[in-house]
């Protein structure tokens, strides 16, 4: 199902304080936690050699100096090579080296190893997928060099990722909003656009001053091989309806030709109280003549469960629906995991009792990197390591693109892709956030439920290594079945399409030196001030005659100026705002801003940006005190804003990527947000819109319109 209700309301509604259950990253250190290795993810040695510390997972190597504090990890699969060099040091004192002593190894086996260190003081555990955590236990200063170019850079916090199209790693800290100095370019030192030529390998990327008891992981990718032969043999035939979760049997039949697994999802019509209990809705027996009848055709079953919309045990339990009659929204769902034993035997029960061959998980914690990963291990444990397990994760961690490789890499089929459209032309999002390939090698595919696939779209995904389901609905259109049995065909030949993907790939790695130095450059100039003179067009309101207002029925005249400042009084979640040719091409914006009395989340005041093609750009103010920044359907929520302050938001771009800046007097900006744009806002901007311009750019009012607020705008400057 489309979720844009879902995330509507999460923008909507306000997040309440998360309980202290969720899952930290000093819990995941115990070895007592997650002892045995999975899915062939093991350690294979730990040994301690005079003055070297050496563990070896079945994806990486990581060895460590004792005496110097700096160790390297390196990649192992399908591209063996240097990816990270550290160094560990005391925090506050000067560097102190180390003896073999100093280090000891207090468990090894497949699933894990431990050391212990005590100059300085801090413990390691290495996973069998290639996980490593360092806890510090005093303050450490560590210091990351990348050994790779980074193909592809994505962040949510203290949180980010690098891969090239061989591999890559990851980084994740338990300090949320740590000052990282996480630097993917190697730009921090540059002080003229001249330094921004040729770098040399290894850069230092991150720079983290740890205080005691905080932790840090370094994931390395890919943490297992890719299974060709199941990605072209392993087929998802995808059901969803509101009225009917339990198909007939000659329907079931129906589908054996197109696949050899049945996705049934249908949340609301499969369970009763679907965010409280998996219970089937039209009792066992009916359940059970689904899944005898599927086993029966030579299929296997897997069904609806979510972790992010199981509400029982949170403080939105009483936000659960279970019907469709006089449906309103969807419930927002859980992203930190605080109840996530409570899910955990709930799926347990549905595995015992019901006995599908697996799981689709609509929705994971997509907060809390902790929580993500010991869901994705338990509940491997929980299907088995011959179950299906599928993760609906359009978001995987935060907003935008960032991920964890080492949590998916327990998934079987990872789907990507609802709701942003306009990224499925955009080959670097298909290549390493849906495909996932030389990333998690899990299978990656593309959620086609509202962008209907093409011919065009789907060369696309098989030339990075996606896939696709076929939905149901789909095998009742013969024009859809043949594009369904044409993708099929590029799938048949396993060495062919193995050799189409890896010449595509090795053009794209040989790409990425030269669209490295671009982005170094790009990123000098969006880390200073921009070279701008006078604006090319300056929206002032001294008027509102002759101009076009774009105004919703529910708020009767909501727009009036005074004193040069557009002044807007109107309902929370409804639209008002003022429209205005551009047709010019654009590298950057200034709005003034103040939220005032509007309690307009994602209808709160700002501006917006369109470009041809259905791309925008939005930014502004939320009653939530955050700001808001929508790019072509990814939304980001940063920053932090007073009711009664003018805010100037600055947004500017470069060829690939942008910031967005928040000041408080028009002169000195803070950079809040970085983000990549993929070249989708080279072209001349068509229109802007200023007011209360909801979230996704379209003239509409949310069902709930809420209270009548003021808000205002007192300038917007385009260059």
């Amino acid at each position: 199902m489309h979720k844009s209700i879902a995330l509507l309301l999460s923008v909507v509604v306000q997040v309440p304080v998360v309980p202290a259950a969720a899952p930290t990253f000093q819990d995941l250190m115990k070895p007592e936690c997650l002892p045995h290795a999975q899915l062939g993810m093991r350690v294979e040695t730990a040994r301690i050699d005079g003055q070297s510390l050496t563990i070896e997972t079945r994806g990486a190597q990581f060895s460590y100096d004792l005496a110097g504090n700096t160790g390297v990890l390196r990649q192992k699969i399908g591209t063996p090579r240097e990816l990270v060099r550290l160094r560990i040091t005391g925090g506050s004192t000067a560097p102190q080296p180390a003896t073999s002593g100093d280090c000891k190894l207090t468990h090894r086996g497949p699933g894990l190893a431990f050391a212990t260190f005590a100059t300085p003081r801090f413990d390691l555990r290495a996973n069998g997928d290639s996980l490593f955590m360092l806890h510090a236990r005093e303050p450490l200063r560590l210091e990351l060099d990348r050994c790779i170019e980074p193909g592809f850079v994505a962040s949510y916090r203290s949180n980010h990722v690098i891969f090239d199209e061989y591999g890559g790693f990851g980084l994740y800290c338990s300090v949320p909003d740590i000052h990282d100095n996480f630097d993917p370019y190697g730009v921090a030192a540059a002080t003229r656009p001249a330094d921004m030529g040729e770098t040399s390998l290894p850069v230092r990327v991150a720079t983290y001053d740890l205080p005691a008891d905080a932790v840090v992981w370094i994931a390395i990718c890919p943490p297992k091989p890719y299974d060709w032969v199941r990605s072209t043999t392993d087929h998802v035939v995808w059901h969803w309806s509101n009225t009917l979760a339990y198909p007939p049997d000659d329907v079931l039949a129906s589908w054996a030709k197109f696949g050899n697994i049945i996705l049934l999802q249908s949340e609301v019509m499969l369970w009763k109280d679907w965010n409280l209990a998996f219970e089937p809705r039209l009792g066992p027996a009916e359940f059970a003549r689904v899944r005898d009848t599927v086993h029966r055709l030579g299929m296997r079953f897997i069904v609806y469960t979510s972790p992010h919309y199981f509400l029982r045990g949170t403080a939105k339990q009483s936000a659960a629906m279970n019907s469709f009659e006089n449906f309103t929204h969807w419930p927002s769902g859980t992203s930190t995991g605080e109840n996530i034993e409570l899910f955990l035997a709930e799926i347990t029960k549905v595995m015992r009792e019901y006995r599908p061959d697996g799981l689709y998980f609509d929705g994971q914690y997509d907060a809390n990197p902790a929580a993500l990963y010991l869901l994705a291990r338990r509940a491997r444990e929980i299907v088995g390591e011959r179950g299906i397990l599928e993760w609906h994760s359009t978001q995987a961690l935060g907003p935008d693109l960032c991920s964890l490789p080492t949590a998916d890499a327990y998934v079987d089929f990872i789907l990507r892709g609802e709701g942003r459209d306009l990224l499925h032309d955009d080959e670097d999002y298909l290549r390493y956030f849906v495909s996932g390939y030389n990333v998690h090698n899990s299978i990656g595919v593309l959620c086609n439920n509202t962008r209907r696939s093409t011919p065009e779209i789907l060369e696309r995904l098989v030339d990075v290594n996606g896939r696709t389901h076929t939905l149901a609905g789909w095998l009742d259109d013969p024009k859809l079945v043949e594009l369904v049995t044409g993708y099929r065909r590029q799938l048949a030949d396993v060495d062919r399409l193995r050799d189409r993907v890896h010449v595509r790939l090795e053009r794209r790695q040989a790409e990425i030196p030269g669209r490295v130095r671009k982005l170094r450059q790009e990123e000098f100039s969006l880390r200073n001030e921009p070279g701008w003179s006078e604006p090319v067009m300056h929206l002032r309101f001294d008027s509102l005659a002759g101009r076009k207002l774009v105004v919703s029925p529910l708020n009767p005249d909501p727009l009036s100026v005074q004193g040069g400042v557009l002044e807007i009084r109107a309902r929370a979640h409804t639209y008002a705002f003022v429209e205005e040719p551009v047709e010019r091409q654009l590298r950057g914006c200034v709005v003034k801003l103040r939220r005032g009395s509007d309690q307009g989340m994602s209808w709160g005041p700002g501006v917006c940006l369109y470009w041809p093609g259905d791309r925008f750009l939005r930014v502004g103010l939320r009653s939530d005190g955050l700001v808001q920044a929508d790019i072509s359907g990814d939304q980001r929520l940063v920053g932090r804003t007073e009711p009664d302050e003018w805010v100037w938001l600055r947004v500017r771009w470069g060829e690939q990527a942008g910031v967005l800046e928040q000041s408080g007097d028009g002169r000195n900006f803070t950079r809040i947000m970085d983000f990549q744009h993929a070249g989708r806002f080279l072209r001349q901007v068509s229109r802007i819109a200023v007011g209360k311009v909801p979230y996704n750019g379209v003239a509409q009012d949310y069902s709930e319109p809420g209270p009548v607020g003021s808000s205002a705008v007192a300038e917007v400057r385009l260059y």
